[in-house]
């Protein structure tokens, strides 16, 4: 099975019928490493569907510093679910973290998919809500949890951004400092030993 057919079924399932009305729409990118697929300021045009490699979501803040919000590799998707509704211009922007491959679903496409078959009417609503949880979870994340605990939550739940990305980038995403995720890994790896 394919691997994009298999990820949409284990959302909704897809029948052959309706995945081959996709299949031959989808565009097929390669995204150097540090390459962006998305900038801000830019439209989002597609659904994207990562098949090797790994990315992330980020802004820029009023200070100018980067604020990653958002991380997803192989076998999950990416999109600014905002501007790709509503074809305005993201505020953020989608980069390579490594060199990565990944099948772009057009806007176009994602649309006439929604009139024509109610499997991806359906598909398209689970995948609206599992962004949403992804978002909310950030959210809480900073809102309720102390700077440990976020720590603790992102390790235990994505060990894999451990190893993914840099200690600057999880510091932006979890909120904090370089210099204070130091410290939040050195008194716990003390606890430990």
């Amino acid at each position: 099975m394919h691997p994009l057919h298999a990820f949409f079924n284990g959302l909704w399932p897809v029948s052959d019928q309706d995945f081959a009305r996709l299949l031959p729409h989808v565009e097929p990118r390669a995204v150097a490493k540090g390459a962006h697929l998305l900038e801000a300021g830019q439209v989002c045009e597609a659904v994207f569907f990562v098949t090797t490699g790994f990315f992330r979501m980020y802004y820029v803040g009023p200070d100018g510093h980067e604020v990653n919000c958002r991380f997803t590799g192989a076998n999950g998707f990416l999109t600014d679910f905002q501007s790709f509704l509503t074809q305005q211009p993201s505020r953020y922007a989608w980069q390579a973290v490594q060199a990565a491959e990944v099948l772009a679903l057009p806007h176009a496409l994602v649309q006439q998919l929604y009139r024509k078959s109610p499997a991806w009417e359906r598909v398209g609503r689970l995948m609206a809500e599992r962004v949403y949880q992804q978002l909310n979870e950030r959210v809480e994340l900073l809102q309720f949890y102390t700077p440990t605990q976020r720590y603790e939550y992102v390790r235990q739940q994505y060990p894999e951004l451990l190893t993914q990305i840099s200690q600057a980038q999880l510091a932006s995403y979890l909120g904090v400092q370089p210099e204070s995720l130091s410290r939040i890994r050195h008194r716990l790896s003390q606890k430990k030993g």
